[in-house]
């Protein structure tokens, strides 16, 4: 007994020493739908961006937040009373009762109302708190909220440990707060808070699927000689992580250090921004485009018909300046796969009901099933996206960018040759699929690579919520798992500083390795032929897009391929 009683101990007194006074911090987008179900005043808006593109950041001092179905700004402290002239009146709102909640005026200020009477004159408050409308939800894209963990005591550390591990953050995309992400978490230390910065490997929902991921950490600072890094796993999900090491790269000031996706730490000097930007309508983004500034071009799907197969994907083209002789460029993106596109694949999964056990394990052994999966990814672009580039014999695919997790997604380089590319322009075309892309930054870099030191860590201290060691199932590409359940506790990790090399500067990556089991209900006859569907070109984006709640037709119809009749 005694025993035990040390071991609670313990292990209480180690979770308090990991989050004792620590934050931990992340935003998170929030759709316009799901914001409007907020209750008033809950969310904390740090930026929003509108339907014309347009993005608004908001500091503290300004407290935007949801009320109702409108953005607003203000930090009223108590309520006042005032008279309001039906001439000034914009809008107001009554609940089923007749009891008014909200008036809008012609200048933009918003009243939250709690106690009102109409007259002749217009509408008496007697209690409203003032705010200033920002815009209605109607005109907005995107919302990024903050979301902070204070635990102020050792006591409330514990417990703080345990809601972030169970989701409580969840904010969703086009669906409810407990429908999440896919990916395991990675959480950077930056001297003062443990912040969201890595979302590794989205996609690898079974072992044959599983790959490796380099992932600038923004926000990781050495403090005392070490770095330190959360792992969590917030998801409805199980976790498995093979691999996971820091990758430090010192490299020469005033070039950016960014990976190809093998791995390979690639220099940026000169990142050109496209010299022009447009949809296939015609509709200029190069403002949505040019900058990596969290402003987005984003996939839209209102009004797409199912049916028509020009609605299954966008077209962008894109043209940048070409130095004389270049006959290579670097492609910098930042791509993200949107909430919705993250969550796309589980209702083709789980249509294979009790069958999707055996479908995994041809995924698994490798062969023709997997090459297969993989043409499917590519020729719909639904999770890759193929840069075609006009040459003199046409568009050539020359590259296959891949989407980043729907929370955090960083730059990336690709090889682009360009050496059946005439003249002093490249243009380029995207195909996205519908509703699965959003875009910060594309740019093309012609300098050469500088010269970097690539140093790969393993963690000099790396244990689980209980305090188990995990450093050697974390330090290998070994096929020895950390797994990480559904609602575990986050694990901690440090790593020794290595020194820096003089006369450089430093960008750190995580490496990490896995794959992710998504717990999908497997059972009962499966509804469709998936193998038939991946097969077809456009079935499964037909099917997807009468999935999506701005569309939300049924699917599929009888007569199209995957069906499976009794």
């Amino acid at each position: 007994m005694r025993n035990k009683a040390i071991a609670i101990v313990t292990t209480v007194l180690f979770l308090v020493s990991l989050n004792s006074c620590v934050q931990i911090k992340r935003n998170a987008r929030v759709a316009p739908a799901t914001a409007m179900n907020a209750a008033p005043r809950a969310l904390v808006i740090v930026a929003i961006q509108k339907k014309t593109g347009e993005r608004r950041d908001f500091p503290r001092k300004e407290r935007a937040t949801v009320i109702g179905d409108k953005v607003v700004v203000g930090r009223p402290d108590r309520a006042i009373s005032l008279q309001l002239s039906w001439n000034d009146i914009k809008d107001f709102k009554e609940a089923a009762d007749g009891r008014i909640t909200e008036v809008t005026l012609n200048d933009g200020r918003f009243f939250l109302v709690t106690q009102a009477t109409k007259n002749e004159q217009g509408i008496k408050v007697q209690a409203a708190f003032p705010y200033q409308l920002v815009a209605p939800l109607s005109d907005i894209d995107l919302i990024w909220v903050r979301k902070t963990n204070w635990p102020v005591s050792a006591l409330a550390s514990v417990g703080a440990t345990i809601v972030i591990a169970v989701g409580a953050f969840a904010l969703a995309w086009y669906t409810t707060p407990k429908d999440e992400r896919s990916c395991p978490f990675v959480y950077s230390f930056d001297g003062k808070e443990y912040v969201l910065d890595a979302e590794p490997y989205g996609g690898s929902v079974c072992p044959g699927l599983e790959r490796a991921d380099w992932i600038g950490l923004d926000n990781l600072k050495a403090v005392d000689g070490r770095y330190k890094l959360m792992l969590s796993n917030e998801l409805d999900e199980v976790e498995h992580v093979d691999e996971l090491k820091l990758v430090v790269v010192d490299h020469p000031r005033g070039v950016a250090v960014f990976p190809e996706l093998s791995g390979r730490m690639r220099t940026v000097a000169s990142p050109l921004p496209p010299a022009s930007a447009r949809e296939a309508d015609g509709r200029d983004i190069l403002p949505l485009l040019a900058a990596k500034d969290q402003t987005f071009w984003l996939g839209r799907v209102e009004g797409r018909d199912p049916d028509n197969d020009d609605d299954l994907k966008d077209e962008l083209i894109l043209e940048f300046d070409k130095p004389a002789g270049a006959r290579q460029a670097k492609l910098v993106a930042n791509a993200w796969t949107t909430r919705w596109g993250s969550q796309a694949i589980k209702p083709l999964l789980a249509s294979q009901g009790r069958e999707l056990g055996s479908y995994f394990e041809k995924i698994n052994a490798g062969g023709p099933a997997l090459l297969s999966l993989m043409g499917w990814f590519a020729r719909e672009e639904m999770y890759n996206l193929q840069v075609r580039v006009e040459t003199a014999a046409g568009w050539k695919t020359k590259a296959l960018v891949y989407g980043g997790g729907p929370v955090v997604a960083k730059d990336k380089v690709y090889d682009l040759d360009l050496s059946d590319v005439p003249g002093d322009t490249v243009r380029i075309m995207l195909t996205p699929a519908a509703g699965f892309w959003m875009i910060d930054r594309l740019a093309l870099d012609f300098s050469a690579d500088a010269q970097v030191r690539v140093t790969e860590i393993a963690a000099s201290s790396a244990r689980d919520a209980a305090g188990r060691d995990i450093g050697e199932e974390l330090a290998s590409d070994d096929d020895a798992y950390f797994v990480i359940p559904k609602g575990s506790r986050p694990a901690t990790l440090e790593f020794a500083v290595p020194p820096e090399t003089p006369g450089t500067t430093r960008t750190v990556f995580v490496k990490a390795r896995g794959y992710y089991d998504m717990l999908l209900d497997a059972e009962g006859e499966p509804t469709l032929d998936l193998q038939e569907m991946i097969d077809s070109p456009g079935e499964s984006l037909r099917f997807l897009l009468r999935q999506h709640p701005a569309v939300a037709k049924p699917g599929p119809r009888a007569h199209e391929p995957g069906l499976r009749t009794p």
